[in-house]
């Protein structure tokens, strides 16, 4: 299958072939992103939390996308990732975070709780971890959760890969614990539902 023809499905509606462009892509956005990260955005910014922005405003316009070229679809995202860390250096400096040299003294790296997100929604023993090595099951788990319910994804993102309590969780979405539960246990439901099927697209996006 073709990257016209992923596009096009995409652009349909169809969340799985979406994914594919997004695993295809996933490297060369890494590396894009960064490369932009600003020195004093290093300790307060990963370069997971503006792909999954990314990945998640993809989701949402990939209807109105309209390809041109075979780097259309790249350019397009890039785009998007640079938008997303202007908002994130504008929130960053709105919310007078210390200097840098009272941040943290290396870059934020989630990878670790993304393996770990993987290893938790293990479909009866197929994780990506396994399925895929290292880097890729880190993009196939966040690519899955860009793809959840708003709340859900929210809910699952801060337990789970900032490592927040349930009270805090609560808290910063004005809900009760028990609806964070919930929430946790509905969105680790869905990644498990379309983690099970990674491996299938995975192997068709290479």
């Amino acid at each position: 299958m073709t990257f016209h023809d992923l596009i096009e499905q995409a652009r349909q509606g169809d969340r799985v072939a979406l994914g594919r462009l997004l695993i295809a892509h996933d490297a060369r956005l890494r590396g894009h992103i960064s490369r932009r990260i600003s020195h004093d955005l290093q300790g307060l910014l990963s370069v997971e939390d503006v792909l999954q922005e990314t990945y998640i405003e993809a989701h949402r316009h990939i209807g109105g996308f309209e390809p041109h070229g075979p780097q259309a679809i790249y350019r397009w995202l890039a785009a998007i990732a640079d938008h997303k860390l202007i908002d994130a250096a504008r929130a960053a400096h709105a919310a007078k975070r210390p200097p840098p040299h009272r941040a943290l003294t290396s870059p934020v790296d989630r990878s670790t709780s993304f393996l770990a997100l993987a290893e938790l929604v293990d479909d009866k023993g197929k994780t990506p971890s396994r399925v895929v090595a290292g880097q890729e099951a880190v993009r196939s788990v966040q690519v899955a959760l860009a793809a959840l319910p708003e709340a859900c994804r929210q809910a699952v993102w801060m337990r789970h890969i900032e490592g927040q309590s349930v009270s805090e969780i609560a808290t910063a979405l004005g809900r009760t614990e028990h609806a964070v539960h919930q929430l946790c246990y509905r969105g680790l439901a869905l990644l498990r539902e379309q983690m099970g099927s990674r491996s299938r697209y995975l192997s068709d996006s290479r």
